[in-house]
């Protein structure tokens, strides 16, 4: 039940945020405007929250026989709410960090909280916020917060 309740509530946060995406102005793939990446990255969450809603959907209808998979227990859920709460630290902290350090943040302390070793976390942490840095801010001219970073 828990499940598919945190699969809804994911879809409506989604929803929400590609509604209020989509209200900042998209601009031309040549030029892409300030709700661009906000709203592929909205796009991209409600396409996740619909095939985890649809899983969660599915895996309760089977598991109706009263029998308890791994999935299910509270030992598999567990590495979901770190995750959750790097997601939102990276949220909460990329104004003042700037996008770069957030970024590169965020990927390390996930990967860690994977289990990577130090040196594969430090370096896709570093060439996956310098590539998407790279991609937003210099290629497609999206405009990043920059935080305390000179300009």
């Amino acid at each position: 039940m828990i499940e598919r309740l945190v699969a809804l509530a994911l879809l409506v946060v989604s929803a929400a945020y590609l509604f209020y995406a989509l209200r900042m102005p998209l601009g031309a793939m040549a030029r892409p405007g300030a709700g661009f990446y906000p709203a592929a990255v909205g796009a991209f969450a409600c396409g996740v929250a619909l095939v985890v809603t649809a899983i969660a959907f599915r895996r309760a209808a089977v598991g109706v026989g009263g029998t308890e998979t791994a999935e299910t227990t509270d030992g598999a859920r567990r590495p979901v709410w770190p995750a959750v709460a790097t997601l939102a630290g990276f949220t909460l902290l990329m104004p003042w960090l700037g996008y770069p350090l957030a970024a590169l943040l965020f990927v390390a302390v996930l990967l860690r909280q994977l289990g990577a070793g130090w040196r594969s976390t430090l370096l896709t942490a570093v060439l996956s916020a310098e590539g998407s840095y790279y991609l937003f801010a210099i290629l497609l001219g999206v405009t990043l917060p920059q935080g305390f970073w000179p300009h």
